[in-house]
Protein backbone atom coordinates (compact mmCIF):
# COMPACT_ATOMS: atom_id res chain seq x y z
CA UNK A 1 0.00 0.00 0.00
CA UNK A 2 3.18 2.56 0.46
CA UNK A 3 3.54 2.62 -3.27
CA UNK A 4 -0.05 2.01 -4.06
CA UNK A 5 -1.64 4.75 -1.97
CA UNK A 6 -1.94 7.38 -4.69
CA UNK A 7 -2.91 4.60 -7.10
CA UNK A 8 -5.89 3.88 -5.73
CA UNK A 9 -7.27 7.26 -4.08
CA UNK A 10 -6.99 8.17 -7.90
CA UNK A 11 -8.91 4.80 -8.80
CA UNK A 12 -11.52 5.92 -6.22
CA UNK A 13 -11.86 8.90 -8.42
CA UNK A 14 -10.27 11.41 -6.90
CA UNK A 15 -7.91 14.15 -8.76
CA UNK A 16 -4.39 14.70 -8.68
CA UNK A 17 -4.20 17.83 -6.28
CA UNK A 18 -6.60 16.08 -4.00
CA UNK A 19 -5.07 12.60 -3.99
CA UNK A 20 -2.00 14.45 -2.98
CA UNK A 21 -3.65 16.39 0.03
CA UNK A 22 -5.40 13.01 1.08
CA UNK A 23 -1.89 11.34 1.29
CA UNK A 24 -1.13 13.95 4.01
CA UNK A 25 -2.93 12.36 7.09
CA UNK A 26 -1.22 8.78 5.91
CA UNK A 27 2.27 10.35 5.79
CA UNK A 28 1.56 11.88 9.69
CA UNK A 29 0.15 8.53 11.79
CA UNK A 30 3.14 6.78 10.15
CA UNK A 31 5.36 8.76 11.88
CA UNK A 32 3.41 9.29 14.70
CA UNK A 33 3.20 5.17 14.83
CA UNK A 34 6.93 4.98 14.14
CA UNK A 35 8.12 6.88 17.02
CA UNK A 36 5.06 5.26 19.54
CA UNK A 37 6.16 1.54 18.65
CA UNK A 38 10.00 1.81 18.84
CA UNK A 39 9.27 3.82 21.92
CA UNK A 40 7.23 1.29 23.67
CA UNK A 41 9.16 -1.38 22.40
CA UNK A 42 11.55 -0.03 24.48
CA UNK A 43 9.92 0.94 27.49
CA UNK A 44 8.42 -2.90 27.87
CA UNK A 45 11.37 -5.02 26.49
CA UNK A 46 8.74 -6.88 23.73
CA UNK A 47 9.83 -6.90 20.17
CA UNK A 48 8.02 -10.20 18.54
CA UNK A 49 4.52 -9.44 19.61
CA UNK A 50 4.76 -5.48 18.97
CA UNK A 51 5.52 -7.22 15.29
CA UNK A 52 2.29 -9.36 15.64
CA UNK A 53 0.26 -6.41 16.42
CA UNK A 54 1.56 -4.66 13.43
CA UNK A 55 -0.04 -7.68 11.24
CA UNK A 56 -3.59 -7.69 13.46
CA UNK A 57 -3.38 -4.12 12.84
CA UNK A 58 -3.64 -4.37 8.96
CA UNK A 59 -5.73 -7.68 8.81
CA UNK A 60 -8.91 -6.67 9.37
CA UNK A 61 -8.57 -3.48 6.84
CA UNK A 62 -7.52 -5.70 4.23
CA UNK A 63 -10.26 -8.07 4.19
CA UNK A 64 -12.41 -4.80 4.31
CA UNK A 65 -11.13 -3.56 1.34
CA UNK A 66 -11.18 -7.26 0.05
CA UNK A 67 -15.37 -7.55 1.10
CA UNK A 68 -16.59 -4.44 0.53
CA UNK A 69 -18.63 -4.17 -2.99
CA UNK A 70 -17.33 -1.95 -5.88
CA UNK A 71 -19.92 0.35 -4.85
CA UNK A 72 -18.56 1.68 -2.23
CA UNK A 73 -17.88 5.57 -1.30
CA UNK A 74 -14.76 6.47 -2.50
CA UNK A 75 -14.38 7.91 1.38
CA UNK A 76 -14.42 4.13 2.40
CA UNK A 77 -11.42 3.23 0.05
CA UNK A 78 -9.95 6.44 1.20
CA UNK A 79 -9.93 5.46 5.36
CA UNK A 80 -8.83 1.95 4.68
CA UNK A 81 -6.02 3.02 2.47
CA UNK A 82 -4.63 5.65 4.67
CA UNK A 83 -4.72 3.29 7.84
CA UNK A 84 -3.03 0.32 5.80
CA UNK A 85 -0.75 2.84 5.05
CA UNK A 86 0.11 4.17 8.39
CA UNK A 87 0.28 1.04 9.91
CA UNK A 88 2.85 -0.02 13.05
CA UNK A 89 6.30 0.12 10.75
CA UNK A 90 8.39 -2.72 12.40
CA UNK A 91 11.13 -2.81 10.32
CA UNK A 92 13.66 -1.12 13.13
CA UNK A 93 12.37 -3.40 15.83
CA UNK A 94 13.51 -6.56 13.80
CA UNK A 95 16.32 -4.65 12.91
CA UNK A 96 17.61 -3.94 16.62
CA UNK A 97 16.53 -7.50 17.90
CA UNK A 98 18.62 -9.26 14.90
CA UNK A 99 21.46 -6.60 16.39
CA UNK A 100 21.06 -7.71 19.60
CA UNK A 101 20.92 -11.51 19.12
CA UNK A 102 23.91 -11.80 16.83
CA UNK A 103 25.96 -11.16 20.65
CA UNK A 104 29.34 -10.72 18.79
CA UNK A 105 30.54 -7.98 15.91
CA UNK A 106 31.43 -10.53 13.22
CA UNK A 107 28.21 -12.27 13.69
CA UNK A 108 25.93 -8.69 14.01
CA UNK A 109 27.90 -7.53 10.82
CA UNK A 110 26.64 -10.82 8.73
CA UNK A 111 23.36 -10.77 10.33
CA UNK A 112 22.53 -7.19 9.41
CA UNK A 113 23.52 -7.49 5.61
CA UNK A 114 21.67 -10.93 4.97
CA UNK A 115 18.29 -9.24 6.72
CA UNK A 116 18.62 -5.63 4.38
CA UNK A 117 19.37 -8.21 1.31
CA UNK A 118 16.15 -10.04 1.98
CA UNK A 119 14.51 -6.43 2.54
CA UNK A 120 15.87 -5.64 -1.34
CA UNK A 121 14.13 -8.11 -3.00
CA UNK A 122 10.86 -8.40 -0.72
CA UNK A 123 10.33 -4.54 -2.13
CA UNK A 124 10.92 -5.59 -5.44
CA UNK A 125 7.99 -8.86 -4.65
CA UNK A 126 6.01 -6.26 -2.83
CA UNK A 127 6.11 -3.74 -6.35
CA UNK A 128 4.48 -6.07 -8.19
CA UNK A 129 1.57 -7.57 -5.63
CA UNK A 130 -1.01 -5.00 -6.90
CA UNK A 131 -0.79 -5.39 -11.07
CA UNK A 132 -2.54 -3.67 -13.57
CA UNK A 133 -5.08 -5.94 -14.59
CA UNK A 134 -6.38 -6.60 -11.28
CA UNK A 135 -7.36 -2.51 -11.09
CA UNK A 136 -8.83 -0.37 -9.99
CA UNK A 137 -9.73 -2.74 -6.44
CA UNK A 138 -6.78 -5.55 -6.77
CA UNK A 139 -9.02 -7.85 -5.20
CA UNK A 140 -6.68 -10.23 -6.19
CA UNK A 141 -3.51 -8.33 -4.61
CA UNK A 142 -5.65 -8.17 -1.29
CA UNK A 143 -6.06 -11.77 -1.71
CA UNK A 144 -2.24 -12.27 -1.95
CA UNK A 145 -1.31 -9.94 1.24
CA UNK A 146 -4.18 -11.30 3.32
CA UNK A 147 -1.75 -14.70 2.87
CA UNK A 148 1.34 -12.96 4.05
CA UNK A 149 -0.43 -11.11 7.14
CA UNK A 150 -1.48 -14.72 7.99
CA UNK A 151 1.53 -15.77 7.32
CA UNK A 152 3.74 -13.09 9.61
CA UNK A 153 1.60 -13.57 12.50
CA UNK A 154 2.77 -17.24 12.27
CA UNK A 155 6.64 -16.43 11.81
CA UNK A 156 6.05 -13.89 14.89
CA UNK A 157 4.61 -15.62 17.15
CA UNK A 158 6.88 -18.98 16.20
CA UNK A 159 10.27 -16.90 16.65
CA UNK A 160 8.83 -15.61 20.30
CA UNK A 161 7.70 -19.34 21.18
CA UNK A 162 11.75 -20.59 19.85
CA UNK A 163 13.67 -17.61 21.98
CA UNK A 164 11.71 -18.28 24.61
CA UNK A 165 11.91 -21.36 24.99
CA UNK A 166 16.04 -21.38 23.97
CA UNK A 167 16.33 -19.08 27.33
CA UNK A 168 14.09 -21.12 29.48
CA UNK A 169 16.81 -24.19 28.82
CA UNK A 170 19.51 -22.24 29.46
CA UNK A 171 18.82 -20.31 32.35
CA UNK A 172 17.37 -23.98 33.84
CA UNK A 173 21.64 -25.25 32.88
CA UNK A 174 23.10 -22.28 34.21
CA UNK A 175 21.06 -22.04 37.12
CA UNK A 176 21.45 -25.98 37.71
CA UNK A 177 25.11 -25.07 38.31
CA UNK A 178 27.59 -24.21 41.49
CA UNK A 179 29.18 -21.26 41.46
CA UNK A 180 32.34 -22.20 40.82
CA UNK A 181 31.07 -24.65 37.69
CA UNK A 182 29.90 -20.66 36.42
CA UNK A 183 33.03 -19.41 37.41
CA UNK A 184 34.89 -22.29 35.67
CA UNK A 185 32.63 -21.87 32.57
CA UNK A 186 33.32 -18.58 32.29
CA UNK A 187 37.05 -18.74 32.26
CA UNK A 188 37.55 -21.72 30.15
CA UNK A 189 34.62 -21.59 27.86
CA UNK A 190 35.44 -21.27 23.97
CA UNK A 191 31.64 -20.61 23.14
CA UNK A 192 31.46 -17.13 22.21
CA UNK A 193 28.30 -14.24 21.38
CA UNK A 194 25.15 -15.90 21.21
CA UNK A 195 26.53 -19.66 21.91
CA UNK A 196 27.20 -18.74 25.58
CA UNK A 197 25.14 -20.45 28.52
CA UNK A 198 24.76 -16.68 30.00
CA UNK A 199 23.44 -14.94 27.05
CA UNK A 200 19.93 -14.32 27.05
CA UNK A 201 18.24 -13.73 23.54
CA UNK A 202 15.61 -10.65 23.09
CA UNK A 203 12.11 -11.41 22.06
Amino acid sequence: MNQYLTLVLKSAGYGSFTTNLLTIPAYCIFILNLLFWCFLSEKINERFLLCTISQIWVLPLLIALETLPITRSPWATWILSVLIYAMPYVHPLIVAITSRNAGTVRTRTVASALYNMMVQPSNIIGSNIYRTPDSPFYFTGNKVLIGLVCHNICLFVGAKVFYVTVNRRRERTWNAMTKSEKEDYLSTTTDKGNKRLDFQFAH
